[in-house]
């Protein structure tokens, strides 16, 4: 299966989760292809700029977090990503840059017989829809030919990418309930 952008169109924590659904949010990963074109897209610049997704084998994150307006699922993104860079450095032991929401790797590669010296390992979005941020982001394994060129293969192995994606799980959890406990420690 490919991962088409249309699971984060809705609500769909309570899909997976069902009764262990929590109120701190919850996130679902998960290794495919990404093919997002115009009716799996959310970025509208991205949609009018006919700039889809493409990516022979990816680790996707999706998440759906309660109680969080549009500029705090964008805030919440942004960290939620360089959680993820810190997690990924160790990975493929190259820095990677936070450049908004996208995980830059500065390590030369060869794309189409061109040399890179950086390239975006990563495609991100998320939005907010009746107070509830829903999220993606992607991570590739090899980003393949219909990818462009400044696209970044991470080649992890399939152990590398199984405790890759725990480590981030682990992380999103310790994140989220670190944040909300911080919301109720304050006594003014």
């Amino acid at each position: 299966n490919n991962y088409d952008g249309n699971l984060i169109h809705n609500r769909f924590a309570y899909t997976f989760f069902k009764k262990r659904t929590l109120p701190i949010g919850n996130i679902v990963t998960f290794r495919s292809p990404m093919h997002v074109e115009a009716d799996g897209m959310i970025d509208h610049e991205d949609v009018m700029q006919n700039d889809f997704i493409y990516s022979d084998d990816a680790i996707n994150f999706c998440w759906e977090i309660p109680g969080l307006d549009s500029f705090g699922a964008v805030a919440w993104q942004r960290l939620f990503n360089t959680g993820i860079a810190n997690v990924l450095q160790s990975f493929i032991n190259a820095p990677i840059e936070v450049d908004g929401d996208d995980l830059i790797v500065h390590k030369e590669f060869t794309s189409g017989g061109i040399i890179q010296t950086k390239g975006k390992c990563s495609v991100s979005i998320t939005y907010s829809t009746n107070n509830v941020a829903i999220g993606h982001t992607g991570i590739n394994i090899v980003a393949g030919h219909k990818a462009p060129a400044h696209a970044f293969s991470t080649n992890l192995t399939d152990e590398q990418t199984i405790d890759f994606m725990k480590e981030v799980i682990d992380m999103f959890y310790a994140l989220n309930d670190d944040m909300f406990i911080a919301t109720t420690k304050v006594i003014v």
